[in-house]
Formats: C-alpha cells, sequence, structure tokens
C-alpha cells in the first residue's frame, strides 16, 4: 500500500506538468492574414555605413540591412491592429514581435544607437517609417 501512494505521489505531479505543458505548446501564428504592411526605410544621411536592426523575442535579433551614405535600409514590418504588435516574418512566415527596432553606425551600432520608436497601440495602422539618420555625438539620430 505504501508502495501504490508514493508512486501515486510521484506519477500524478508529473502528469500534471505534462499536460500544462501541452498547453501551453501553442504553433506560432504563421503568414499576414489579418495584418498590415508597415514599410521601413533608413536613409543614411552619416558620412559612415550604417546598420538597422531588431530585437526579437527570446533575445534573438535580426538585421535589416546596412546602406553606405545616400543609400537606404529597406524592410517590410507587419502590424497587428487588433493587438497594435508589430512583426518581422521569417522564411517559414512565423510572426516575430519586434521588442526594440535600431539603426547605429556599422562595427559598433548598439553602442550608437539611435532608437526607433514602433506603433504600439491598436487601432488604424500607422504610416510608414521613412527616416534619415544622421551623425548625432558619437552615435546617430534617425528621424
Amino acid at each position: 500500500m505504501l508502495k501504490r501512494c508514493l508512486l501515486f505521489l510521484l506519477v500524478v505531479p508529473m502528469a500534471a506538468a505534462g499536460a500544462a505543458a501541452t498547453e501551453e505548446a501553442e504553433p506560432a501564428a504563421r503568414g499576414t492574414a489579418g495584418l498590415v504592411a508597415l514599410p521601413f526605410a533608413a536613409k543614411n544621411g552619416s558620412p559612415s555605413r550604417i546598420v538597422c536592426s531588431a530585437a526579437l523575442a527570446h533575445w534573438y535579433s535580426i538585421e535589416f540591412g546596412s546602406a553606405v551614405r545616400d543609400e537606404t535600409v529597406r524592410a517590410t514590418l507587419w502590424y497587428d491592429p487588433g493587438s497594435g504588435a508589430t512583426f518581422v516574418l521569417n522564411a517559414r512566415e512565423d510572426r516575430m514581435p519586434i521588442q526594440a527596432l535600431w539603426c547605429g553606425l556599422y562595427g559598433h551600432a548598439w553602442e550608437t544607437r539611435a532608437v526607433v520608436a514602433l506603433p504600439q497601440r491598436a487601432g488604424v495602422a500607422p504610416p510608414p517609417l521613412n527616416l534619415t539618420c544622421t551623425p548625432d555625438g558619437g552615435g546617430l539620430a534617425c528621424q
């Protein structure tokens, strides 16, 4: 009887933990259905090369590209009017939420970054992000 009680005390919590893990493992949302395209463009008004990147969920970042003077870094972001979230899609079209977006000087972009404010309000889709990045002290200003 004692063995059965001990076995019960071990098996029930493990089964409950497994059920909870199964409930949490929802597939990632994919595709652009319900989303609005949000064009991103950052023209380099600096004499140095710039690079624009975004931090995604789980401390992963993605680079949108780099540009020399008078060139433009371009990307298509996706805005969800229902939640106000902004996404970038990977090759499988998984929606990867953007936590932060910035442009900085190539080679040390993080230290010289200009943070780009993203819309985070549910409702009407925001206008395209058309920026010009210019020198600002030892870094960039993108407006």
